[in-house]
């Protein structure tokens, strides 16, 4: 089947469609903003948020990316996000793997496009770009668990449970491992 999605790096011209999606409520029910991470959030104003996010990404390199999911036709439909942990990080019972490149993040998509197959399309887009331009080994993402539609996204391309009694409140992890263990 042919693509019908593509990704871009972050603009400063994605920056009203980005926090225009994160407003959305249906985007956001099953998403926590992972406090630090990210670096600036939907309350940022867009001018602010663009400054901030530069920074990070100067300051972090491809390991910290935004990328904008667009239909061929240039159209932003939504967005995937990953940023490195710190050795040492957790969430709640999981510990990121000592000495292990490891890049935590998402994907999310304007309500009209669920159910087509073009998250799973562009999340396989996304973790090829992050082999490309990242040294990670491993990448993470913490679907809710009420949230099967993202659990068989993030299925589909690879991920699978690192272990289904770590979990956070409401959310079990998942991990991606550039070599399969």
């Amino acid at each position: 089947m042919p693509l019908r999605t593509t990704i871009t790096e972050l603009g400063d011209q994605d920056l009203l469609f980005l926090l225009a999606l994160w407003h959305i409520p249906e985007v956001n029910r099953y998403a926590d903003e992972l406090p630090g991470l990210r670096g600036w959030t939907k309350s940022d104003p867009a001018d602010k948020a663009w400054i901030k996010y530069q920074q990070q990404r100067r300051e972090l390199g491809p390991a910290y990316t935004q990328l904008i999911v667009r239909l061929l036709d240039g159209t932003p439909i939504g967005e995937s996000f990953f940023a490195p942990l710190p050795d040492g990080w957790t969430l709640d019972q999981w510990v990121k793997p000592a000495s292990t490149t490891c890049l935590i993040g998402d994907i999310k998509l304007l309500p009209a496009y669920w159910g087509q197959g073009l998250g799973s399309e562009a999340l396989a887009l996304v973790v090829r770009w992050l082999w490309e331009h990242t040294d990670c080994a491993m990448l993470v993402v913490p679907p809710h668990d009420e949230n099967p539609a993202a659990t068989r996204v993030y299925e589909k391309a690879g991920f699978r449970y690192a272990d289904r009694s770590l979990f956070t409140p409401g959310h079990r992890i998942m991990e991606l491992w550039r070599v399969p263990r």
